[in-house]
């Protein structure tokens, strides 16, 4: 396999990682993605919060702010996150970019808050404390081992919106979730036209033309 050579911001960042986990320990994580190759972005982690390997996607949410805001995304500090298992994760999204300002990169730490979270309710139930209120909205981050797994994630929430089989979606339908796909940066990744064809029960020029009529209603 052909061995592919890192940016040099990317280079400095990769030095950080051994030392940032050292220092921050067993309940963190932390993940150098290259956002050059989203099908295998991570590049290098530390720690075994989310179980992802060395060659693994880039997750749902990075998708969604790199869609948004292009290069002018910003980082994303201390958001919550929830695991399948329900575990409670703190995260942050650390961008890399180049000299001329565009993202390479992202540096990603992951806080397992578990162990925090029942001591701290058992210390509230013996005190009698109000449980702290927890924030109206969150991402819902999905920490996949293969980007097929992050784009079933995406179109199945898509479809369960919809609260009609596929088979008697109107046009309409249909054209709301590609459209809502795409301003979550799901056809930035490969095969993501392919598989939303098969979901939808549509021709991969079907999909095409869907998004052709959302890219041009924006302009």
């Amino acid at each position: 396999m052909e061995e592919i050579k890192l940016h040099h911001n990317l280079e400095v960042a990769l030095q950080m990682v051994d030392g940032l986990s050292q220092m921050l320990g067993c309940r963190y994580e932390v993940i150098l993605h290259d956002l050059s190759r989203l099908e295998s972005s991570i590049i290098a982690i530390r720690g075994n919060i989310t179980n992802r390997e060395i060659g693994g996607p880039v997750t749902n949410y990075l998708l969604q702010l790199l869609k948004k805001y292009g290069d002018g995304a910003p980082d994303s500090i201390n958001y919550r996150n929830v695991l399948p298992d329900g575990r409670l994760l703190r995260s942050s999204t650390i961008f890399i970019r180049d000299d001329e300002g565009h993202i390479i990169g992202s540096l990603c730490i992951n806080q397992d808050l578990t162990d925090f979270i029942v001591a701290s309710k058992l210390t509230q139930e013996m005190m009698s404390f109000q449980q702290p209120s927890e924030p109206d909205e969150e991402p819902a981050e999905l920490f996949a081992s293969d980007i097929n797994e992050v784009m079933e994630s995406m179109v199945k929430s898509e479809l369960e919106m919809v609260r009609k089989p596929v088979a008697y979606m109107q046009k309409e339908d249909k054209l709301a979730v590609v459209e809502n796909l795409e301003n979550k940066g799901i056809f930035d990744v490969k095969g993501a036209v392919e598989y939303v064809a098969e979901r939808l029960g549509v021709t991969n020029f079907t999909v095409y033309n869907y998004l052709k009529e959302v890219r041009c209603a924006k302009r």
